[in-house]
């Protein structure tokens, strides 16, 4: 190998090396190393292309290229912590791309990295849906900026016990994640009309020569409506007024529309005092399942018939107790 290129590849690859290291382990002379090195400086230096990309740098006595769009070990250990929680790819897609983050790492950092996730990756906390999604959305997101429409099949294995296929045309709209799955948000051929899908479920997905006529009066801005959604669901807009006995912020965290309208004196078994809030959203099955899990700390003042849903579904829950 070129003794230029191997020095400058063991300059990429460690944080640090001093010239006598190269001395030892390329077999050359001091000033040999310290002449290539400058060689390399010079070129990255005075080429705009390469001096985009790398920077040589030295500290003390140790030479290093840094490569400048590269992520940090700080921002590397973040995304990886994020998608570990997300629990978002399958056995196969996580480990990929979780190597390819860590192969950005010097070895020290990356020893670092890999091991803040060992836990998770010797517990193999994978979804059970093993739908490989990179490639879908991959392709999913082409169709979306290429204003084209597409055809596929699709798997509902929510609705009913014996899983329903039907075949969906729609013009694709945008892709979100929420709660370890990546939908889709589509405008429907059949209902002019928006919908969601989960892309694993979604099979044989292909341009479709179908031209559906776009409402734009319909427009769906994820930017927005995601404020008013939970869980993947879609739903009507409504306002729902609540007294709520915990910690408003993580309210505000799930409905940024969130607004406190008053406090009330009102016992409370927590160490809050108890607020009435207000929030904007799409009421669906998706809005109902959190407003549900938080029962313990809110109760529901209106609309009467989300209150009524909502109370109606929790006493059939406690009778399910009393059998």
């Amino acid at each position: 190998m070129n003794i230029t290129f191997e020095i400058f590849l063991r300059l990429l690859d460690n944080q640090g090396l001093e010239t006598k290291d190269l001395v030892e382990d390329l077999d050359i002379s001091l000033r040999k190393a310290q002449r290539t090195i400058k060689e390399i400086k010079n070129s990255l230096d005075s080429n705009p292309s390469f001096k985009k990309y790398f920077e040589l740098t030295k500290n003390g006595n140790r030479y290093s290229i840094n490569q400048r769009f590269l992520l940090s070990r700080d921002q590397v250990l973040v995304l990886i912590k994020i998608l570990t929680a997300s629990r978002s790819l399958n056995e196969k897609e996580f480990p990929e791309l979780t190597q390819k983050m860590l192969n950005m790492l010097y070895p020290e950092q990356r020893e670092l990295a890999s091991a803040s996730i060992r836990s998770e990756q010797i517990a193999h906390n994978y979804i059970d849906n093993q739908s490989d999604r990179l490639e879908k959305i991959g392709l999913l997101e082409e169709f979306i900026y290429h204003q084209d429409h597409i055809s596929f099949e699709y798997t509902d294995h929510e609705a009913f016990e014996q899983a329903r296929t039907e075949t969906v045309e729609m013009r694709p709209i945008h892709i979100f994640f929420d709660n370890y799955y990546f939908f889709i948000v589509g405008f429907l051929k059949t209902t002019r009309e928006n919908r969601i899908f989960r892309i694993d479920w979604m099979n044989k997905i292909k341009k479709s020569s179908v031209k559906i006529p776009f409402n734009y009066s319909k427009h769906y801005d994820h930017g927005i409506e995601t404020q008013h959604e939970a869980f993947g669901y879609n739903g009507k807009k409504t306002h729902i007024v609540f007294e709520f006995y915990g910690y408003v912020e993580y309210v505000k965290d799930e409905f940024p529309s969130c607004r406190v309208i008053k406090t009330i004196d009102k016992p409370n078994r927590f160490p809050f005092s108890v607020k009435v809030l207000e929030i904007e959203v799409n009421y669906s099955d998706g809005v109902k399942l959190w407003l549900l899990g938080e029962t313990t700390i809110l109760r529901v003042l209106s609309p009467k018939y989300i209150a009524d849903d909502i109370r109606d579904t929790l006493k059939e829950g406690y009778e399910r107790y009393l059998e």
